[in-house]
């Protein structure tokens, strides 16, 4: 199973048979067979049949409709859910309890921040010019876990999420660092995204986002629903939730492409302020998205199905 990327003007869709088949200003460019697809993932100017939208929730084919103009989702189709709503009704219970939210709350800081400290050193280990801001930042990291390991009955979901912030803030000291001068990357900044980088880390949690909205799908939970994320109108809190431990993961694809230089300065543009990736840029971030994506695929299913058996024990408990 794979995932089919339509980012060109003028595309048009339609269904033929057990297939997708792709028109270009009327002429007809290739098809691709319905079972060979996972998701579909649109940007710009794409029409679709109706049909199409009937053929992929049928067959279980996630669809993601990227702005044309940022990295924004402006509509998405996660499939068939999971018909057992018990899980549902634990859910609700558990994101009305911060007595049941916070444990859950405090596993999700922890091992966000064991995975950027652990790039970090990943990082230290070819980068020996920049020993002090990595380490420094390191440290920093090494002791907020400390205090999520030793403070776990005093923890609320307000302490964690100063603790989430206060994370951030010295992991994108030193991340910031790994990147050229040139490039202008200073910080995490998403509206709109000044520089290449914030604008690769913009697509890319994009992406990982509806794969984990995909993943509460699959196995029933709401995904509007979090227990770290409180409830916010048009917010899939327990999306962000689940893709919060895998932030550090996309850091480190995005590094990797602009350190590899499969990503260069020749790939963005700057539109009034807003940084744009190119369509060649695209294509090579979306190739190396979907060759190293399968196994934040897998952690996000096994997060949702780790919560689906949760949730349930606790609605099987009242």
């Amino acid at each position: 199973m794979s995932s089919l990327y339509l980012d060109r003007k003028n595309l048009g869709i339609k269904l033929d048979g057990q297939a997708l088949a792709m028109y270009e200003d009327g002429e007809r460019k290739g098809s691709v067979p319905l079972h060979l697809l996972d998701r579909v993932v649109l940007r710009g100017n794409v029409q679709l049949e109706s049909r199409v939208l009937g053929a992929l929730s049928e067959r279980n084919i996630g669809l993601l409709v990227l702005s044309g103009r940022n990295t924004d989702a402006t509509a998405m189709l996660a499939g068939r859910a999971h018909s057992d709503s018990t899980r549902r009704l634990g859910q609700y219970r558990v994101s009305m309890d911060d007595g049941l939210r916070t444990p859950l709350a405090r596993w999700l800081v922890l091992i966000k921040v064991r995975a950027q400290q652990r790039l970090l050193k990943d990082a230290l280990a070819g980068r020996a010019d920049l020993r002090h801001p990595l380490t420094t930042a390191s440290e920093t990291l090494n002791g907020i876990i400390g205090q999520l390991r030793e403070d776990q009955f005093a923890l609320s979901l307000a302490s964690l999420r100063g603790f989430e912030g206060a994370a951030a803030a010295a992991y994108f000291n030193g991340f910031t660092r790994l990147f050229a001068p040139a490039l202008n990357f200073t910080g995490r900044n998403k509206r709109p995204p000044p520089d290449p980088v914030n604008a690769c880390l913009s697509l890319g949690y994009t992406l990982l986002h509806y794969d984990a909205v995909r993943a509460c799908h699959i196995v029933g939970l709401d995904s509007m629903l979090g227990f770290y994320h409180d409830v916010n109108f048009g917010r899939e809190s327990l999306a962000c939730d689940l893709m919060e431990p895998l932030r550090p993961l996309m850091d480190r694809w995005v590094w990797q492409m602009f350190r590899e230089r499969q990503l260069r300065a020749e790939h963005f543009s700057d539109d009034n302020g807003r940084c744009q990736m190119n369509k060649a840029g695209r294509q090579c971030f979306y190739a190396f998205y979907e060759s190293q994506a399968g196994s934040a695929r897998r952690l996000l299913r096994r997060y949702g199905h780790a919560l689906a058996k949760r949730y349930q024990s606790v609605y099987e408990d009242c």
